[in-house]
């Protein structure tokens, strides 16, 4: 009976261990996933090509948009520290904007998840709501639109 009862609680303990290191892993990155091709689906849906210049420009402005719009979500004390990890990331524009959305979901905690998807997706309904009015990146300022096609009469 002894026997038995000493592997349950080893057992017990095994779980718990692995539970806890599963949670605990470094590297893991609590933000929410984007899709990799996400700054060519904006330009796609804004009506701009696809070139190199333009996504990483909209890969740039996401990244940006993220960290502004995430600083009232971080303790102040914390926020200089989420701006320098983000910084350090800035050299791989294209994949910067899931490196700030990481940062801000590491500061504000890994079970809040939900609250820095949300804030993905307001920056990018405002990048597509700035289309055609002249302002914001596209506005028309910064990239030329698709040639639209010619309709034969």
């Amino acid at each position: 009976m002894d026997t038995v009862v000493g592997t349950v609680a080893l057992l017990v303990v095994f779980a718990f261990t692995v539970v806890a290191a599963l949670r605990h892993r470094p590297g893991v990155t609590p933000g929410p996933r984007l899709s990799p091709d996400l700054a060519e689906a904006l330009l796609l849906r804004a009506g701009f090509p696809t070139t190199p210049h333009n996504v990483l420009a909209v890969s740039e402005h996401l990244g940006t948009m993220f960290l502004d719009r995430g600083r009232g979500d971080v303790e102040a004390a914390r926020w200089a520290e989420v701006v320098a990890a983000c910084e350090a990331g800035r050299a791989d524009l294209t994949g910067w904007p899931q490196h700030v959305l990481d940062e801000i979901a590491r500061a504000r905690g890994v079970n809040d998840g939900a609250a820095v998807a949300r804030l993905a997706r307001r920056c990018q309904d405002a990048l597509l709501a700035s289309v055609g009015t002249g302002r914001g990146v596209f506005g028309g300022s910064l990239f030329e639109p698709l040639p639209r096609p010619v309709v034969a009469a």
